[in-house]
């Protein structure tokens, strides 16, 4: 398993400073050169690390001033990378989960399809109601392969996140994921499930996240809330 770059470990430090209110909003960042020295790392590592936190509306860069945490953020969730929901989730909300199912199951001939494995295979299924701030935001039903994640089933996550359990407890290497969205309408038991009214809209996601091999790691979908919305950073050529 290979380890994060500085850079990513800079940012993630940073980023969880915010979310704690360790950085307040409006709070200035030291410069550049006390958080290389800070990092025991060079400006340009710094450098990359403020570029992702200013591309995720994290921070904001005054001309002249410096590096300020950003005071306006918007609550949703960022796709810019592949990540899990707790580190898509923006905003100082807090996000928990509470799990409707965790087990082994047969594979559906649909699932089966996008996992690679034969139609009725023994593969693990992970249902979760995702909250921000207490209130029901998402529904996910998450299947991984058997062979990827043995006894996944059988133990708890590692701080509730699938993709940290993924990687830390069966080494997985996460490298992409293919993405595609839609909208739905909620069926009577997910929105009782997202203590909303039935034939709701809601954003239906796919994923299927593969890891550094080629092989297929997960197959989520998930039914997101119109109040959460999926937010995207799109630069220019």
């Amino acid at each position: 398993m290979s380890r994060a770059p500085r850079y990513q470990v800079i940012y993630d430090d940073l980023v969880s400073q915010i979310r704690s209110g360790s950085l307040a909003p409006g709070t200035r960042l030291p410069g550049e050169t006390d958080l290389a020295r800070q990092y025991g790392v060079s400006r340009m590592t710094v450098r990359q690390a403020l570029d992702l936190l200013d591309a995720e509306r994290c921070v904001v860069r005054r001309q002249g001033s410096g590096t300020f945490v950003n005071d306006h953020t918007e609550r949703g969730r960022r796709l810019n990378r592949l990540r899990s929901f707790a580190d898509e989730v923006e905003g100082d909300g807090g996000q928990s989960s509470r799990v409707i199912r965790c087990e082994t199951a047969p594979a559906p001939a649909e699932v089966a399809e996008a996992l690679g494995v034969g139609a009725g295979d023994t593969v693990n299924r992970l249902t979760r109601v995702r909250l921000i701030g207490g209130t029901p935001a998402a529904l996910q039903d998450a299947w991984v392969p058997y062979s990827v994640a043995p006894s996944l089933s059988r133990e708890p996550l590692l701080d509730g996140s699938l993709y940290r359990t993924l990687t830390e407890r069966f080494g997985v290497e996460l490298r992409h994921a293919d993405q595609s969205m839609a909208a739905a309408l909620l069926t009577d038991e997910q929105a009782e499930l997202l203590a909303t009214a039935p034939g709701g809209a809601a954003l239906e996601v796919r994923r299927t996240t593969y890891g550094s091999r080629g092989e297929t790691v997960e197959f989520t979908t998930s039914w997101t809330l119109p109040a959460f919305p999926f937010l995207l950073r799109i630069d220019a050529e």
